[in-house]
């Protein structure tokens, strides 16, 4: 008798996003990543730093994000 093996498939890192309500000063990191296989919608997450640092996924129809992805070089 053959087990069988639970294998995860991979899936979009963003089930929401917003639209970029902070200063461009305070993102540490950002990442684009293309659609592909795991997920068929563009993703922007961004790590802010206040307190403490969060990650927040980002619309990437937004034109502050936009903007941002310019200045770092992601677009």
């Amino acid at each position: 008798m053959t087990e069988g093996l639970f294998i995860q498939q991979p899936r979009c890192k963003c089930t929401k996003t917003i639209p970029m309500k902070f200063p461009d000063h305070l993102i540490v990191k950002m990442e684009k990543f293309q659609p592909g296989p795991h997920c068929k919608n563009t993703e922007i997450i961004a790590t802010v730093k206040l307190i403490k640092l969060f990650t927040r996924c980002l619309n990437p129809d937004d034109v502050q994000v936009q903007n941002a992805l310019k200045r770092r070089n992601l677009v």
